[in-house]
């Protein structure tokens, strides 16, 4: 690969393109004109495509020029060629029916549970082909981002660097919620130092035990000078929920969760932190610069940020 792009480097492509005209015409006056040239630039053209090629390509007859055998040989390649080249140049639309790309997201799971289906299902059917790649939230996504591994990243992290595109896509009231029939719902007003008398569960970030990552938790109750270490920790909301079904352990995520049908049913919002905004938890949507300009990842991000908005 590395000689033929040596190679190539050296070939000016516009003789190609001259020598399609060449074939067409039959005639270096005519091409010339096709190609919006003068006549001695056309035969200098044609001289550099003989070196090129190594062979006359072309002989003068009397009522124009005719092609040897090499120029057949290439006459029958070119259009493949070129058509190749144009559709490399060119600016094709999208069509999300035919694409087979894969995506690939990392999502914290407080925001997994209400987005993957929904957005799984709008993609089948308006992209059947495509592959959608989930992972779990990652501490420091930038990495996986910068290597390709992942496309799209949703972080909680304000400090972006500049190679990478950040949109915010909401800030999100930070509740505490217990199960239905948990001894706090029969309390007027709960306070924090009511919550706090229980035992909280956690989702964690993500899979990377060692990661040196502060949970939701951990960062809502630091915030209000408080602390509380969860009593357990999983990357599995499902898991998480089913231990707060069968004790009285409580956990601290974004409001929107309880529009979820696994928890309107059984659970409730018990406490809403009042913070200021700047102490909010603020999600983002982030992708590396180099998809800015692919049709396919921006078509993927305009549906994923239509399903978000969905969420709030």
């Amino acid at each position: 690969m590395k000689i033929l792009e040596q190679k190539l480097s050296r070939i000016d492509l516009n003789l190609l393109v001259s020598l399609s005209v060449l074939l067409k015409e039959r005639h270096v006056g005519k091409s010339a004109e096709t190609l919006f040239i003068t006549q001695p630039a056309m035969s200098r053209t044609l001289q550099r495509l003989r070196d090129l090629f190594d062979d006359q390509l072309f002989y003068r007859t009397s009522v124009g020029i005719s092609p040897t055998a090499k120029a057949l040989e290439l006459e029958r390649m070119l259009p493949h060629a070129l058509e190749s080249l144009n559709s490399i140049l060119s600016s094709e639309e999208f069509d999300p029916l035919t694409c087979e790309q894969s995506f690939s997201i990392s999502i914290p799971s407080i925001l997994s549970h209400n987005l993957i289906l929904p957005l799984f299902n709008l993609l089948h059917k308006e992209a059947p082909s495509i592959q959608l790649i989930e992972s779990t939230a990652k501490s420091n996504p930038f990495d996986l981002l910068e290597a390709g591994t992942l496309d799209f990243a949703i972080h909680v992290a304000k400090d972006i660097p500049p190679r990478f595109n950040a949109m915010s896509i909401g800030i999100v009231k930070t509740v505490i919620f217990a199960r239905k029939d948990h001894p706090l719902t029969n309390k007027k007003q709960v306070t924090l130092d009511d919550c706090l008398t229980y035992d909280f569960v956690s989702l964690n970030v993500e899979n990377n035990q060692s990661a040196k990552f502060t949970g939701p938790v951990e960062i809502m109750l630091a915030k209000r000078g408080a602390s509380k270490e969860p009593l357990y920790k999983t990357s599995q909301l499902q898991m998480l929920l089913e231990i707060m079904e069968n004790s009285d352990c409580l956990f601290v995520g974004p409001s929107l969760l309880i529009n979820s049908l696994d928890l309107i049913n059984h659970f409730v919002a018990v406490y809403e932190f009042n913070l200021p905004k700047k102490d909010m938890i603020e999600f983002f949507l982030l992708e590396h610069k180099r998809s800015e300009n692919s049709k396919a990842h921006q078509w993927f991000k305009e549906k994923l940020l239509n399903q978000i908005e969905k969420l709030s």
